[in-house]
């Protein structure tokens, strides 16, 4: 979905139930975000919070293209595999888009 259309004011003032739509799929996101223990403060955007997820996104595909599924790389682990391949967690004063271009910099960093 694109930015864009995330939160369009006019798609709310053609479809009343626009708004409850988008806390739904808000609120799936952060779900999805919290099972990967992202740390989100509450004050992200709407666009902000699908900003983390495209990033979450492009790491993990990145991770799956290297053909990498264990757990043993995962934020959890007290001794991963290889470092590179865990996805960096949030540091606690770090803004939403900061924190995603992280993690697709990481991404781009895996051979």
């Amino acid at each position: 979905m694109a930015m864009s259309e995330w939160n369009d004011p006019a798609d709310e003032e053609r479809n009343p139930h626009r708004a409850e739509e988008r806390r739904h799929t808000r609120d799936e996101l952060e779900a999805r975000l919290r099972e990967r223990r992202i740390a989100l403060t509450g004050d992200e955007s709407d666009e902000e919070v699908l900003l983390i997820v495209n990033a979450v996104e492009t790491f993990e595909g990145r991770l799956a293209q290297l053909g990498d599924d264990s757990y043993v790389n995962t934020p959890e682990s007290s001794q991963p595999d290889d470092e590179q391949l865990v996805l960096p967690h949030r540091l606690d004063d770090e803004s939403a888009g900061a924190y995603a271009a992280r993690i697709v910099a990481a991404a781009e960093r895996l051979a």
